[in-house]
């Protein structure tokens, strides 16, 4: 049982590792062990705890702040079975697990090394990243759902974590699997619009390959894509469609895509041409720019996050 629980927990690694990779989270250190600063309070039974295994660190200069560097800490959990009918308290264990290695980590060598090494940084964020995954729910199993409320998880000086289910990670490798096959992963960047705190013209990066964190739990996903010299916007939707839905992203396209001239794509999982047609039409009736409203077209994505390492 020890062994096999090695291996898959291996394969849970194998998995994240990979889907690291997809969303540009390269090169990140892994098998970190931590010096806990914390013993007592952080203590596994009787012995105050001596370290904390973290099993990816991803550091990265945000694309949505000027001048700060995001130190991500992330922690794999993968099983074969199903979340538990009542989830809470193995969630409060992952995450106050992850939270405590957060706690240490700001005191940490390997923080002081990691920041020696990047030059123009006034400001660091450390966050903590949780997979939860497994491989008998069904890929659209919604388990955040079910923990959002728990409680005793705010004693700890974590600042953010965040966590990805099932369900987030499939919508995450869908939308992004389905823009780089439609218009070429060459093609594809992510969209970092503009958010107040990236104004410097020196810094700004406008899109790039590394998702930023903040779109983990966001529900959408923005895209440029860019062919023959054409720019154009491309938004997958989590939720499913609904007029309102698609009203709210268009007004949300137009606000930041008057530089994508090509054309406006927003993308739902369940989106049907046959069922759905009419509210789109509507929708785009609605629109006081005829020219975008004639650039705006509604497609469906879809695929399993869980074949990513295979």
């Amino acid at each position: 049982m020890g062994e096999w629980s090695k291996k898959l927990g291996e394969h849970g690694e194998g998995v994240v590792a990979a889907f690291m990779n997809m969303i540009g989270w390269k090169a990140p250190l892994t098998g970190i062990d931590l010096d806990c600063y914390r013993g007592p309070a952080h203590s596994q039974g009787t012995a105050p705890r001596r370290s904390h295994g973290v099993d990816f660190l991803f550091p990265c200069v945000s694309p949505l702040e000027d001048e700060v560097l995001k130190h991500l800490l992330v922690s794999s959990k993968y099983s074969s079975n199903a979340y538990p009918a009542s989830p809470a308290n193995k969630f409060k264990d992952y995450f106050l697990d992850l939270a405590m290695a957060l706690e240490c980590y700001r005191r940490s060598a390997q923080k002081k090394m990691i920041n020696s090494g990047y030059q123009g940084i006034s400001a660091e964020q450390i966050a903590g990243v949780l997979f939860w995954i497994n491989d008998e729910d069904p890929s659209d199993m919604d388990v955040v759902r079910k923990i959002a409320a728990s409680k005793g998880i705010d004693d700890l000086n974590y600042n953010t974590i965040y966590v990805v289910d099932n369900y987030r990670a499939s919508f995450l490798y869908e939308s992004i699997t389905y823009t780089r096959s439609r218009y070429g992963s060459e093609n594809v960047r992510f969209l970092y619009p503009s958010t107040g705190r990236n104004i410097s013209p020196s810094t700004r990066m406008t899109s790039g390959t590394v998702l930023p964190p903040e779109y983990l739990n966001s529900g959408i996903v923005p895209f440029v894509v860019q062919q023959n010299g054409v720019k154009s916007l491309t938004i997958c939707c989590q939720d499913n469609f609904s007029s309102e839905a698609l009203s709210r992203l268009v007004g949300f396209s137009i606000s930041i895509g008057s530089e994508f001239p090509g054309k406006i794509e927003i993308s739902f999982a369940d989106y049907s041409f046959a069922k759905h047609e009419q509210d789109v039409g509507m929708v785009k009736a609605m629109i006081s720019n005829k020219e975008v409203a004639q650039t705006v077209e509604v497609t469906r994505y879809s695929q399993d996050f869980r074949s990513i390492s295979q």
